[in-house]
């Protein structure tokens, strides 16, 4: 039932009905509006009507150039320009609704100063940068560099990682891992389903919660709709809990159901943190058979990188809560264990737009990881609606000799989108790059392994929601044993996959459907 439910009343489809039903309402009232003034008399209600349509005209003009102003690429910008030539009416109502994919300014007023004391912080861990720049060759220490501007945070190195490659691995040491816990846990995922794993997750954290450790937790409400009760939150705090629905549904016009929270993060004190592909429903363990078998994968992390995981949570458990957390008291004064493991970790947040409303961070480091590729690279992704920047540094790529394989699922869980993905197959595919498809199932991990020495796990697809609308995490590695442990996987994922030579056809029909999907697939 609970199936049949979340395919009915998807967020998706919940989103867009009530936006339509509300724009009828709109449309309803102008007209009656219109016959309102119209009945007053011809004089007064012409003059009426054409004030109104010159009020209509300028503001036309003025959200035109607006369009045309702002400093963002041009892929953003094309939808609006063309809507506005060939629908302006309604297309300024979406323009008023979505156009704005960075940070609301009551989240700013969160964000930046969290921002601010991120900066101050890591500037007091500078004697780490010389070690970075000795041991980072110039090929790779740019994203490093890069990435420490974007977030304000660092890397780190003297971790210990641990790779999970699918549920199966993942799930009972999670469970595990949180029966350890002793001062804090913070939790925020994406999607929670109630199922054989969350029973246990749950039990154990309402049993911390009573010894005394402070638990929070944030998911997300759409993500989560069919998978919680609606008041889940609520009943949680009531028992202590400091639980939150991030970005709660609303039935109001507004583009931050747009800015959903795709993180999956997991911190357990300053033992250890979890991050990567994974939500917390039973299909990721593979215990509920959805698309086939699911792949996914995690990482685990022990040592001083915690702390970037720590303020990653913090923003958006601030955002939630609607304040500012008490930094000091969750990262400093501890004293991390150091391991004899070589390489460097970067866990890095992204918000909408990038949250300076420019630039995705999630997308650059994905450009700037192929960009450094000489020999091989990997490439999992569940959903492949790649911008131009990414579509041609992929191009790029495999036109210099990297042997680029990129993997994608042998059973879709979004028909629409795979079309869309099929459409870019022979683009990339002419250019070199080999597209592999995984016909167990559904391969759901996001993860880029670059000559076998530079990689990233985490929650960033190839697509737009990812990479513009969405909050975004995951862990940029550079030289890390556990690096070898991601090409071994996907080696046994290119033994179980079929590799594409033009067998993927579209109806027109479809090919129809695709060319207006791929006008507004930047908006959305």
């Amino acid at each position: 039932m609970r199936k049949f439910f979340r395919k009915l009343f998807s967020p998706t489809l919940i989103i867009v009905l009530t936006l339509v039903l509300e724009v009828l309402i709109i449309v309803v009232g102008l007209n009656v509006l219109d016959y309102y003034l119209d009945s007053i008399s011809q004089v007064w209600g012409a003059f009426a009507i054409l004030a109104l349509r010159v009020a209509l005209f300028v503001a036309e003009i003025i959200i035109f150039f607006s369009i045309i102003r702002k400093s963002e690429n041009p892929e953003y910008k094309i939808p609006w320009i063309t809507g506005m030539i060939v629908f302006p009416i309604s297309t300024m109502l979406l323009y008023l609704i979505f156009a704005n994919h960075g940070l609301r300014k009551k989240d700013r007023l969160i964000v930046e100063p969290t921002r601010k004391i991120l900066e101050e912080g890591f500037k007091k861990n500078e004697d780490n940068i010389p070690e970075i720049k000795e041991e980072i060759p110039p090929q790779y220490l740019g994203l490093f560099n890069y990435l420490n501007e974007a977030d304000k945070l660092v890397a780190s190195k003297n971790n210990h990682i641990t790779y999970y490659k699918n549920g199966e691995e993942f799930f009972p040491e999670f469970v595990e891992s949180l029966k350890k816990a002793e001062k804090f846990i913070m939790m925020e995922f994406f999607i929670i389903t109630e199922g054989k794993w969350w029973k246990q997750i749950e039990e154990v954290l309402l049993e911390k919660n009573k010894a005394g450790v402070e638990v929070m937790l944030i998911y997300d409400d759409m993500g989560s709709f069919g998978g919680l009760p609606n008041n889940y939150a609520i009943k949680l705090r009531k028992l202590g809990i400091k639980c939150y629905k991030f970005h709660p549904f609303r039935p109001i016009l507004s583009g931050i159901y747009n800015n959903r929270d795709h993180r999956k993060i997991a911190v357990i004190d300053h033992k250890m943190a979890f991050t990567g592909g994974m939500n917390l429903a039973d299909e990721y363990a593979n215990d509920l058979l959805r698309f086939g078998y699911w792949k996914d994968t995690m990482v685990k992390i022990e040592g001083i990188g915690i702390v970037n995981l720590i303020c990653t949570f913090l923003q958006n458990f601030d955002l939630s809560q609607n304040k500012i957390s008490d930094y000091k008291k969750y990262v400093l004064g501890e004293d991390y264990p150091k391991f004899e493991d070589k390489g460097y970790i970067h866990f890095f947040g992204d918000g909408p737009g990038g949250f300076d409303g420019n630039e995705p961070i999630g997308e650059e480091n994905y450009v700037q990881i192929i960009n450094s590729s000489t020999k091989t690279l990997w490439i999992s992704t569940p959903y492949l609606i790649p911008p131009y920047q990414l579509t041609e540094a992929l191009k790029r790529a495999a036109k210099r000799g990297v042997d680029v394989k990129l993997f994608l699922p042998g059973i879709p869980d979004k028909k629409a989108v795979w079309w869309m993905a099929i459409r870019d197959f022979a683009n990339l595919s002419d250019a070199g790059v080999k597209i592999y498809i995984y016909t167990p199932g559904f391969n759901h991990e996001k993860q880029i392994v670059a000559d076998d020495i530079l990689a990233f796990c985490g929650t960033v697809n190839f697509d737009f929601r990812s990479l513009t609308h969405h909050f975004e995490c995951g862990a940029t590695l550079y030289d890390v044993p556990c690096i070898k442990e991601m090409v071994e996987d996907f080696k046994e994922m290119e033994n179980q996959s079929e590799l594409y030579v033009g067998q993927y056809k579209l109806s027109r029909g479809k090919r129809i459907l695709v060319a207006v999907m791929r006008i507004v697939r930047t908006l959305f």
